[in-house]
């Protein structure tokens, strides 16, 4: 990997930062000096990253305090050495446009004639000066803690340790050319000619890993499902749970914790067994699970917890407090294993752009799935000057103009189980992520998240069945809700249904 190269910021730049940090309410220090800005603009790009859940998560995870005054210093030539990384660039360009415009784009949009020259390469930038000076290597634990702050709460030492494990790895990236784990067997990170899923040696590993078929759906012409069903224990979770493998193995986690309704607990496990991994994972359930499906689960070899889901919103301490998880991590929000929420179903993400759709209904419980695929479309779009993933082949054009729409509900006692939670503590988050992707015209502006109209579901279910395809109630949402706007929608237009499949239990537990 390239080491990041400071770049001078010009000086029509500073005036963009300068008019957005009077903007922001922010006084300049006590003082005449030319630069009496600073300790302001500090204080306003911290807010700036605070307050913008859209942020890109790699900048906000750099900067959770905001950039110090120090790198500020540097990034106007006040300090040897003076200069700008690429990441801190990204957010300082990012701070002046209201989030539309990173270091490249906003170039690209206003200055390209006269400055060019400035522009970044398309590689990924390492974790900039911040990390390697102001923090240094002896002071990881620090920069560890900072990000534990910006989860919902303080993590075990375990988990930081974990985190910090993981940021070394994700140094070494772009010259990553194949891992084994201890008999486990990762070919690529992102190569479409080595895909990763479904793994080695028990399954053939493809991309796309799920078939795309069309659909007849009466009053339409052009509809489409993505079909999950047919991934090992027969859902999407299939995928999170091969993730999770992957860094249990590497990072020889010993407990797991999770939340679940069957479907990951059974993915996961099923891997773990496959691959004959020691992590004993801790599920908790509500009471109201069936029984069958807690039996199925012990014999597969999860430790099963019960409790009344919907007394209060447990956190990841509450959680592992309550599954008897002493020495290691609660995944259920994701943040400790994906922390940039792009990890777990980002081969899926691509593979749904790929197909160009016009609206993409995905079901919608945890969010996981939705917002995976959302981070993905944005990066996307953001590197479209440059260079996409290699595992992008879709029109940018089109996926940014497509209507997202998750499919949910909000019934205790609705049959599409798998889509309901009590509490979801990210949902606030998530629409207001969705609303300034909308803004910046990212994704359509008929995106959002919809609650689904039970009539729909068994018309949704007899469709798949003509078509013999597996599911669930809570696996056909998507579909349920295209029926449920079908005098709302063109009829020719294409339609992407993500059937999420419906779980499948070993008899034997194995």
């Amino acid at each position: 990997m390239k080491k990041a190269s400071a770049k001078r910021i010009p000086k029509e730049i500073l005036d963009l930062v300068r008019e957005q940090l009077t903007r922001t309410g922010h006084h300049e220090s006590a003082g005449t000096g030319r630069w009496s800005f600073i300790h302001g603009l500090q204080k306003a790009v911290k807010d700036f990253v605070k307050n913008t859940p859209a942020l890109d998560p790699q900048l906000s995870l750099s900067y959770p305090q905001g950039p110090s005054e120090d790198l500020l210093r540097r990034a106007f030539n006040l300090k040897t050495p003076p200069g700008a990384t690429q990441t801190l660039r990204n957010l300082l360009a990012l701070f002046a446009t209201k989030n539309s415009w990173d270091w490249n784009a906003l170039i690209n949009e206003r200055f390209r004639e006269k400055y060019k020259n400035l522009l970044d390469a398309g590689e990924e930038d390492e974790l900039e000066e911040e990390r390697t000076k102001s923090l240094g290597a002896e002071n990881m634990d620090s920069f560890a803690t900072k990000i534990a702050n910006v989860l919902f709460e303080k993590l075990s030492n375990k988990e930081i340790d974990l985190l910090k494990e993981q940021l070394k790895d994700e140094r070494q990236k772009d010259t990553f050319s194949g891992e084994d784990i201890e008999g486990l067997y990762v070919p690529s990170i992102n190569d479409p000619q080595k895909p990763e899923f479904p793994p080695r040696p028990f399954y053939e590993p493809k991309f796309p890993a799920s078939n795309t078929i069309k659909l007849d759906v009466p009053g339409f012409t052009n509809v489409w499902l993505k079909d999950e069903s047919t991934n090992p224990t027969g859902t999407h979770k299939s995928r999170m749970a091969w993730e999770v493998l992957i860094k249990a193995k590497r990072y020889h986690i010993k407990e797991v914790s999770i939340i679940s309704s069957g479907s990951a607990a059974a993915a996961i496990q099923h891997f773990f067994n496959l691959y004959k991994v020691n992590t004993k994972l801790k599920v908790l359930m509500d009471y109201n699970i069936s029984k069958q499906i807690k039996d199925s689960l012990r014999k597969m070899g999860c430790e099963i917890y019960e409790t009344d889901l919907s007394k209060q919103s447990l956190t990841g301490k509450d959680i592992k407090e309550l599954t008897n998880n002493k020495e290691g991590i609660d995944i259920t929000y994701r943040e400790i294993l994906d922390r940039y929420n792009d990890n777990y179903y980002d081969w899926l993400s691509y593979e749904v752009m790929n197909e160009n759709p016009s609206y993409c209904f995905v079901p919608f419980g945890t969010g996981d799935l939705f917002v995976n695929i959302l981070i993905i479309a944005e990066r996307e779009f953001n590197n479209r000057i440059y260079k996409h993933d290699p595992r992008f082949s879709g029109d940018i054009q089109k996926v940014s103009k497509c209507n997202f729409l998750g499919a949910t509900t909000h019934d205790s006692n609705s049959r599409m189980d798998k889509l309901f939670s009590y509490y979801l503590p990210s949902l606030d988050d998530y629409q207001f992520y969705i609303n300034s992707l909308i803004q910046n015209q990212r994704i359509g502006n008929l995106s959002g998240i919809l609650e689904v109209d039970e009539n729909f579901v068994e018309e949704a279910l007899e469709i798949i069945k003509k078509h013999s395809i597996r599911s669930e109630p809570s696996g056909v949402a998507g579909l349920a809700l295209l029926l449920q706007m079908k005098d709302e929608l063109p009829k020719d237009e294409k339609m992407l249904i993500i059937n999420t499949g419906s779980t499948i239990y070993p008899i034997d537990g194995n």
